[in-house]
């Protein structure tokens, strides 16, 4: 059976080089940030691979089958297509569609994702998050399941990692598709996501978007993805033993162990759409735990992330 892999995690929390490795396991692949790509085809970003996404053969025979299925190629009208709202904040990191994200339109994304907030963490059990879903909301996801499955048709393979982090997402993915979806809830010391963000970002609003992000991640997994079906992995557990990390991993989805994971290789050919520009410097190998925060964090912006994120960083084992 196919199997879709979601990760959720906050920004700079170690999903790009969770997934990359996750997608080196012979069934395996990794699509990067799915919910990204048709801003990635509008600004003409790149795959993994170095070509533009457009311009990618692997790619290219992904757009060209899901155009038979949604009666239109995304390469001719990235919008065309809903996969669901991936706004960018002015205040964030990487490039924004500003011809697509006008003033309006965040506003409509930012009020679909409030009605959407409401729904994940209220809709009665008795009534379902399937009949609670914006239609707008249903649509994006059994778009994305659709392309999901495109993508392994034309590899061959059979497991799909998708690093788009969005938690809201990975609930109505798991209802939709609950023998097939599997979230993992992927944790960073706040404090080195914080120090990351700074240079965009001013430290209290980084420690309220980490917080507030783990929080409605925690509550709304919770509320839908069975324990079974989810698993949480700290950063700093996978950088410090990833063997032992992948390995639990792979019992978890029932699939078997393999030394490949850990081979870094330098002709190595990968398709993931966005993320951390660092998917292009992975050759290197698992580098060990980031913990630059402790020398550019001053005393008075790691009491500021301690009042505002504090609680739930120490809730996560961060002390």
């Amino acid at each position: 059976m196919q199997k879709f892999v979601y990760i959720v995690s906050s920004p700079h929390g170690g999903s790009t080089l969770f997934s990359h490795v996750l997608g080196k396991h012979p069934q395996a692949l990794n699509l990067g940030e799915v919910s990204f790509i048709p801003k990635l085809l509008a600004l003409g970003e790149p795959c993994s691979c170095g070509l533009a996404l457009r311009d990618c053969d692997f790619w290219g025979s992904v757009f060209a089958e899901y155009a038979a299925i949604v009666d239109y190629d995304l390469r001719r009208d990235p919008y065309k297509v809903f996969l669901g709202d991936a706004p960018k904040d002015k205040r964030g990191a990487g490039l924004i569609d500003t011809q697509q994200q006008t003033r309006l339109r965040f506003l409509a994304m930012k009020v679909r994702g409030a009605l959407d907030t409401l729904a994940v963490l209220h809709a009665p059990r008795s009534l379902g998050l399937k009949k609670a879903a914006l239609p707008s909301v249903a649509r994006g996801v059994a778009n994305t399941l659709s392309l999901y499955e495109t993508a392994l048709a034309v590899s061959g393979q059979q497991i799909v990692v998708d690093a788009s982090k969005m938690p809201r997402k990975a609930a109505h993915l798991y209802v939709a598709r609950p023998e097939q979806v599997r979230i993992v809830h992927l944790t960073r010391d706040g404090r080195g996501v914080v120090a990351s963000r700074k240079k965009y970002m001013d430290v209290s609003h980084a420690a309220e978007r980490w917080a507030h992000y783990h929080r409605l991640s925690l509550r709304l997994l919770d509320r839908w993805v069975p324990e079974a079906h989810r698993k949480r992995l700290s950063y700093e557990e996978f950088v410090t033993r990833p063997e032992a990390s992948l390995r639990s991993i792979s019992d978890w989805l029932d699939i078997e162990y393999t030394d490949q994971f850990l081979v870094f290789d330098n002709a190595e050919k990968s398709h993931a759409a966005g993320g951390n520009p660092a998917r292009f410097e992975l050759d290197g190998g698992i580098r060990g735990v980031d913990e630059r925060w402790r020398e550019s964090l001053t005393a008075e912006e790691i009491s500021t992330f301690d009042t505002l994120a504090g609680a739930q960083n120490r809730a996560f084992g961060y002390e």
